[in-house]
């Protein structure tokens, strides 16, 4: 066993150790008669946020990893960046098409009067609509145009 799998396997035995004495301790203390709701809660939010933490590290350990993978070979990277780019080709062209004018439907009312619905959030939702017909208009000629040219090969 190479020193970094080793190191890895210690690194997850120590959290996995850790995350078990955590919830033993959440569940010995969630009907703790003498302080009744305080400790529980208290636990339960050492957990949450031990869960959160992972969560977290996770993400920043397999983002810099895709990366290291991504950037290791040269047309990888070309490849990713170029994907990216017209990515992000297609949101510009979505937003700039995209209207901030608020529908009207039954219930608008109540959603304008909590400030759940903004003019900036029906803009973002009009763009992600507009990013979905264009992904999904250009998969469908995509395979229209695949089928075609391997008709064309056979004939």
């Amino acid at each position: 066993m190479d020193k970094t799998r080793k190191f890895t396997s210690i690194i997850l035995w120590v959290l996995m150790v850790l995350s078990v004495g955590l919830f033993v301790y959440m569940v010995a203390n969630i009907d703790d008669e003498s302080n009744p709701g305080k400790i529980a809660v208290q636990a339960i939010t050492l957990n949450l946020n031990w869960a959160i933490g992972l969560f977290a590290i996770a993400t920043v350990v397999a983002i810099v990893f895709a990366l290291f993978q991504m950037f290791g070979e040269k047309s990888k990277a070309i490849r990713a960046l170029i994907v990216l780019a017209i990515f992000a080709v297609v949101l510009g062209v979505s937003y700039s098409v995209s209207s901030s004018e608020i529908p009207s439907f039954f219930g608008v009312e109540k959603f304008l009067a909590d400030g759940t619905l903004t003019a900036n959030i029906s803009r973002w939702v009009d763009t992600g609509l507009y990013v979905t017909y264009i992904l999904f208009a250009s998969a469908f000629l995509a395979i229209i145009g695949f089928t075609a040219v391997n008709a064309l090969k056979r004939s």
